[in-house]
């Protein structure tokens, strides 16, 4: 039947996993604002912070304080990072 299956393939969000300049994603958004979704024991979670470290074990993100307790550094484990993605500019 001659169907072509390349031309199905689906455009790829910008930004998913492309580089900037010669730095692969996620580690060009190193201190920048960031969006995480993350699984934290049975349920789905969100943070949002800065990028502090990317590395082969997970990702550091410094999220805000909330009442009494301060702005801090959380590490991420990859197995618990479902998305993270550039926090869009307001």
């Amino acid at each position: 039947m001659g169907t072509d299956r390349g031309s199905a393939e689906k455009a790829r969000p910008r930004g998913l996993s492309e580089a900037v300049g010669n730095t692969p994603i996620p580690d060009a958004w190193i201190g920048r604002s960031v969006e995480l979704i993350f699984v934290s024991g049975s349920s789905t979670e969100y943070a949002d912070g800065q990028l502090e470290e990317v590395n082969d074990r997970g990702i550091v993100l410094t999220v805000e304080g909330h009442g009494e307790h301060p702005e801090r550094p959380l590490f991420y484990p990859w197995g618990a990072v479902i998305q993270i993605s550039e926090a869009p500019d307001l």
